[in-house]
């Protein structure tokens, strides 16, 4: 049995999901402001029913909080 917190995400306020773009799904920039993430903070598991993010993916932001 799996948990709710085991499940990825299908939304997150502010994140259009299916626009994420290759860099931000690789942790490479920030998935909320686009910056380069050289300090980070996961925002969780992720999946949508198109884009990039069909797969389970983590996220990741700016440490500081950008948003």
């Amino acid at each position: 049995m799996t948990s709710a917190a085991s499940q990825p995400r299908t939304e997150f306020p502010g994140l259009d999901l299916e626009r994420v773009t290759f860099e931000q799904a690789k942790g490479w920039r920030c998935a909320l402001c686009d910056s380069i993430l050289t300090a980070d903070r996961s925002l969780g598991t992720f999946t949508a029913e198109t884009g990039l993010l069909t797969d389970p993916t983590e996220l990741w932001a700016c440490a500081r909080p950008c948003r």
